[in-house]
């Protein structure tokens, strides 16, 4: 780590870079992180300020995050600022949309398995066992987040 940067800053950067190579952007998943980090709800301004970017910025990305249920929007009675907090099963739907997209791969990759067959039936074959391996993983990481989300829900509620 570099001299004189905090790890909660190394945490909140990692987790930018994280969402960025998994297609999103990077300033959605910096809030994620400080909101983890924060474990509060935070204004739009806060998050802002925190993390040196704009509103507009930050409101965009928590938007989107938020339709995602990643994080959710809050509000206090009579106060006009959106305040902004963790769902609460972050790393459910994490891992949830990690499933989808491994999901989506799958199927994407499984469509051309029959015209290659016709091409060239070697391809078709290599083909057609990364579509299955990515239909384990997408299973694998479904019943993970099935499981998390059961084991969150009970430590939630132990009655």
């Amino acid at each position: 780590m570099k001299p004189g940067v905090s790890s909660v800053d190394r945490f909140v950067e990692e987790m930018g870079l994280m969402f960025q190579q998994a297609g999103d952007p990077r300033i959605a998943g910096r809030i994620f992180g400080l909101l983890v980090i924060e474990g509060r709800e935070l204004s739009l301004q806060q998050l802002s300020e925190k993390l040196g970017v704009s509103r507009a910025s930050v409101s965009t990305n928590a938007r989107r995050m938020a339709k995602r249920g990643v994080i959710r929007l809050t509000a206090h009675p009579g106060d006009r600022q959106d305040f902004y907090e963790l769902n609460n099963f972050p790393s459910v739907d994490v891992i949830g949309e990690m499933a989808e997209r491994v999901i989506h791969q799958a199927r994407t990759v499984q469509a051309f398995v029959a015209p290659l067959r016709t091409e060239n039936t070697a391809a078709s074959e290599r083909v057609e066992d990364l579509s299955k391996v990515l239909d384990q993983a997408a299973r694998m990481l479904t019943d993970w987040a099935a499981a998390l989300h059961n084991e969150q829900t009970i430590r939630k509620d132990p009655e």
